[in-house]
């Protein structure tokens, strides 16, 4: 019971600002290339209220926790872009997807800087703060390796959108519900965890560089 409370206290959090980072990412990506209507509603912040979705934010990774699950998962609400407003729409659009994962593995390098100062330089002996720094770490390297992923409705698949002809990428951007289906099949023949290794080994060693432990996440 007190070690679900923890995780309830660290992870949740620690997982609404990976993703609120992700969402204003993209909206000020956009902006900055010519679309404000994200700004316009108020994405381009990192309080979690602008970005939260209630299933996605709140009760599955709440449900997950309390089940015990081995991994934590969620996501926010999608961050309006219209490719239309953009300077150069292909290119734009491919670098606002960008924008959100690059956020991630800037604040797991934060996280991983401060743990280092705090840890190493300030010798700060700690098991809350090593888990806090480690949660951050891993959760972020993590959201934004999953998003870098080629699949329908993720950002790795939107980055390659500046490579292909246009007709390919309006017929790819209207598949993005095909986003579920696509990760049961990849859960199902069990080519996530392979597809995670990289993420692992990064957040694995991060976590080695600030001093932090490496939770289960």
């Amino acid at each position: 019971m007190q070690e679900a409370l923890v995780r309830l206290l660290v992870y949740v959090p620690l997982l609404l600002l990976a993703m609120s980072a992700h969402e204003a990412a993209h909206a000020w990506a956009a902006f900055k290339r010519g679309d404000p209507t994200a700004k316009d509603l108020g994405r381009v912040t990192l309080l979690p209220f602008a970005h939260i979705d209630l299933w996605g934010s709140l009760i599955l990774p709440g449900m997950l926790l309390a089940l015990q699950a081995p991994f934590l998962f969620g996501y926010a609400k999608p961050t309006p872009v219209n490719p239309g407003l953009l300077r150069s729409p292909k290119r734009d659009f491919s670098l606002v997807a960008l924008a959100g994962p690059g956020a991630n593995l800037a604040l797991a390098l934060a996280f991983a800087g401060f743990g280092a100062l705090a840890f190493r330089g300030f010798g700060i002996v700690s098991p809350e703060a090593r888990l806090l720094v480690g949660t951050g770490i891993l959760i972020n390297v993590l959201l934004g390796w999953i998003n870098l992923l080629p699949l329908p409705g993720l950002d790795g698949l939107k980055a390659l959108y500046v490579f292909l002809p246009d007709e390919w990428c309006w017929r790819l951007q209207r598949g993005n519900q095909l986003l579920f289906p696509a990760m049961l099949f990849v859960l199902v023949l069990g080519l996530l965890n392979l597809a995670l290794v990289p993420a692992f080994i990064l957040g694995s060693g991060l976590c080695s560089a600030a001093g932090a432990g490496q939770p289960t996440l």
